[in-house]
């Protein structure tokens, strides 16, 4: 379970009662408290939050009372409502403690941030389920602008995968799904094939396959200046931010080719045209479902379950990176399967 999940679930009314709710957030809270420290950063934030969602619950008891519900019923559910670190503590003390602490460091307690950010987050999965990429660019942006210019250096495709990663509810999210593009083929001669990130639809219209592309700046700069520091890095991320797409896409890109062995050019716009030809073969395979035999093409991934449904849509979108400061995006042509698909 995870919040991103619970948000989703409350805004949908998928709750009937606070017994569905405490069973979702329990694990949460528990699972934080085993694995990090007293007195750590996660386990203070998740102490913060937990104090915020008793409050809450406090007072939707309050006004049940103040209506009239039926007490007995109130007993009961109040009874229920014990901290996950402590089930023999007198949960109506606690969430009266608890209280106190809150208005005496309201002003200081950094959850109301967290749950902000949660919020942005869930929102822009939602309309990147939708068809909307736009929010989840947005946001994607804004986690780059956070980074150590120091890490321009240094930055690549995998840094990118999870970074996205980290932008996305786990429950929803499968990264590097695996597919058989071409069961004729042995292993190392095209057989195999990633899928960088697929999302599956949740509470929403689209399952969306991400295809990720990151230009790193050295590659870039190589072309301008044998010797550079990160000041000439950051100041060409700058420039790269307000550029004309036009222009930024016949930049000349130099990188290192494993396949031949040497040092090769290319262009930014010939990267985003090889993802976007990449995604349209990913999506075409994804939607075939399971492999059926060894020489079937196919899904290849333990991690999905796959069953005939009627009609879904698969939506893709290429996100291309360059630096920390522009992003480029492509929509592929939506596929439509007769398949659905969720995590296992």
């Amino acid at each position: 379970m995870d919040l991103f999940t619970i948000i989703l679930k409350l805004e949908h009314d998928q709750y009937t009662n606070t017994e569905e709710f405490e069973k979702d957030i329990h694990p949460i809270f528990c699972n934080c408290y085993i694995y990090n420290d007293v007195g750590s950063e996660m386990h203070t934030l998740g102490e913060a939050l937990e104090l915020l969602i008793r409050f809450g619950l406090k007072k939707l008891f309050l006004k049940a009372r103040d209506n009239n519900s039926d007490s007995s019923e109130l007993v009961k559910q109040k009874g229920k409502l014990k901290r996950v670190r402590d089930n023999n503590s007198d949960s109506s003390g606690f969430i009266t403690k608890q209280i106190q602490i809150l208005e005496q460091n309201k002003d200081k307690l950094v959850y109301r941030q967290v749950v902000n950010d949660a919020t942005l987050i869930v929102s822009a999965y939602e309309n990147l389920v939708s068809g909307n990429i736009i929010p989840f660019i947005e946001i994607l942006k804004t986690f780059l602008l956070t980074r150590s210019q120091m890490y321009l250096f240094s930055a690549d495709e995998p840094v990118l995968q999870a970074i996205v990663e980290s932008l996305l509810p786990l429950k929803y999210c499968i990264p590097e799904l695996s597919l058989v593009m071409d069961g004729t083929k042995p292993k190392g001669f095209g057989r195999f094939g990633y899928s960088d990130i697929f999302i599956l639809k949740g509470i929403g219209n689209n399952n969306v396959s991400l295809e990720l592309k990151y230009i790193s700046l050295v590659g870039l700069i190589k072309n301008q200046k044998k010797k550079f520091n990160t000041n000439d890095l950051e100041n060409l991320d700058k420039i790269i931010e307000k550029e004309d797409e036009k222009v930024l896409l016949k930049r000349l890109y130099t990188y290192w080719s494993k396949e031949h062995n040497e040092t090769r050019q290319t262009t930014i716009e010939d990267i985003l045209n090889n993802g976007v030809n990449q995604l349209k073969s990913y999506m075409n395979i994804i939607s075939k479902g399971k492999t059926i035999d060894y020489y079937s093409s196919g899904i290849f991934d333990k991690r999905i379950k796959i069953t005939k449904s009627n009609s879904n849509k698969l939506e893709g979108f290429v996100i291309l990176v360059i630096g920390f400061r522009h992003i480029l995006w492509r929509s592929v042509e939506e596929i439509i399967t007769n398949y659905s698909y969720d995590k296992i």
